[in-house]
């Protein structure tokens, strides 16, 4: 079942982006009245077709990774003994270098608007995201080498505000293959500090974890219980969900992570735990479980999930974002803006070679990631939308042939010489672009790969 809900996920997030990618492409075409002769979503064998009274065939493929819009003179010469049916359509060849132009940035541009639109959205309707105060500082860490402590929270890195937990990993991925230091600013007992921790090519291997968490910071989650395991000792005993655990064995508990770390210390033992239920103190008793680790090592547990549901969570540790219409969409803007730099920034440190080429992902990664996103509601779903919406612009973008950067290159080639480009130069720059592509594709599914090995 999980396996088809991710194959769902992925199938219905690739089909937005490259939906609305296309659909740039198609509007724009028929705007300038260039015939479009088909839409298409996927690639392979159709699922299903149809056609529209402007001689358009609307089709879905069956191997959800791609799209294209073809248009009237495009790499598609008209056969014998059809032309009659094209008399008096306007053709992609006989559009202006202009016109052309705009149809072929159409498709990026159209993902641009698809990932503001989300991130207004989220903004104008509110969401409820992790405060920015530290539930856990990893041991051996940077962090906690140079001396932040849990319940220290963080309002400022590299002189840039941080108002959720969510900022701090955003931040911090700009600094990913860096030397240097990363300074930041935190509020301990109402007394601001600051800390600079030194950093030597960091991140720049192919490690796939938070930033936050490469530094050694885990937000603060607080022991409050969310599902519980059918055949648990927490449901068997009585524990339910909502309830905050205060103590395990008359120990104060304050956070999840201290709750898990006590909790699997005592394998197959009776425990007393102290829960607050309501406005109600509980003291109940239970016998824990155990399981094997990975390094041999006996654990113990009591079968319950940390809560994600934020509307039981106190209101120190999250933060309500909600804005009104016109700085929702002011917020829409800037969101797309700050992730675009981000991705083209960590391509360019990827050319260089400060970042592993290892960490790019393909279809494998992105299905993960998609039922993962799925699975955690619609917000996350939503943002990671928005998130390869942007990715799939920037790349497209890219100055390759078959890509639309590369056919903007051809036009303005065409533009400074006068004349249009040699059908050999075209054929040889398109062989050329799709041994690239289809590199680049092989080696993010050999990457993918790698990961699941």
């Amino acid at each position: 079942m999980d396996l088809l809900f991710t194959i769902f996920s992925f199938i219905f997030l690739i089909s937005i982006i490259v939906g609305i990618h296309e659909l740039g492409h198609f509007l724009t075409a028929r705007f300038c009245n260039i015939h479009v002769l088909k839409f298409k979503i996927g690639f392979g064998k159709e699922l299903f077709s149809y056609k529209d009274k402007k001689d358009c065939t609307y089709s879905f493929g069956i191997l959800p990774l791609g799209g294209y819009v073809q248009m009237l003179g495009e790499n598609n010469p008209v056969q014998e003994g059809s032309e009659g049916s094209f008399e008096n359509k306007k053709s992609y060849l006989q559009a202006s270098l202009g016109e052309r132009a705009v149809v072929t940035v159409a498709g990026p541009i159209a993902n641009f608007i698809l990932a503001a639109f989300v991130y207004f959205y989220l903004a104008l309707v509110g969401t409820t995201q992790l405060s920015s105060l530290i539930g856990e500082v990893i041991p051996e860490s940077l962090s906690k080498e140079y001396g932040i402590l849990v319940n220290d929270k963080i309002v400022q890195i590299d002189n840039e505000a941080v108002t959720v937990f969510n900022d701090i990993n955003l931040i911090l991925s700009k600094r990913v293959g860096d030397t240097g230091f990363i300074d930041i600013r935190y509020i301990r007992e109402g007394q601001e500090r600051t800390v600079l921790l030194p950093i030597d090519d960091w991140l720049s291997g192919n490690d796939q974890i938070a930033p936050s968490q490469a530094l050694g910071l885990q937000p603060f989650l607080p022991p409050i219980v969310g599902k519980l395991q059918e055949d648990g000792p927490a449901l068997k005993y009585g524990i339910k969900e909502g309830d905050l655990v205060q103590a395990i064995n008359g120990q104060d508990i304050s956070t999840w992570q201290e709750l898990s770390r006590i909790l699997s210390l005592l394998p197959n033992q009776l425990i007393e735990i102290k829960v607050l239920r309501g406005q109600e103190s509980k003291v109940l008793m239970l016998e824990s479980s155990s399981f094997t680790d990975e390094k041999g090592v006996q654990k113990g547990r009591i079968g319950i999930l940390a809560s994600n549901n934020f509307n039981n969570w106190p209101s120190d540790f999250v933060v309500e974002k909600k804005e009104n219409f016109f700085p929702a969409l002011l917020v829409g803007i800037e969101d797309t803006y700050r992730y675009t730099i981000l991705i083209i920034t960590s391509i360019g440190k990827m050319l260089s070679g400060s970042i592993s080429a290892d960490n790019l992902g393909g279809p494998i990664q992105i299905s993960v990631l998609a039922g993962s996103a799925a699975k955690a509601g619609y917000v996350t779903f939503l943002s990671m939308v928005a998130l390869l919406s942007i990715n799939l612009g920037l790349l497209n973008l890219l100055p390759i042939p078959i890509l639309d950067g590369g056919q903007l290159l051809m036009i303005a080639i065409e533009k400074v010489k006068g004349s249009p480009v040699s059908e050999i130069a075209i054929e040889y720059s398109m062989r050329i672009g799709l041994v690239l592509v289809v590199s680049l594709m092989i080696f993010a599914f050999a990457n993918d790969i790698a990961r699941l090995i």
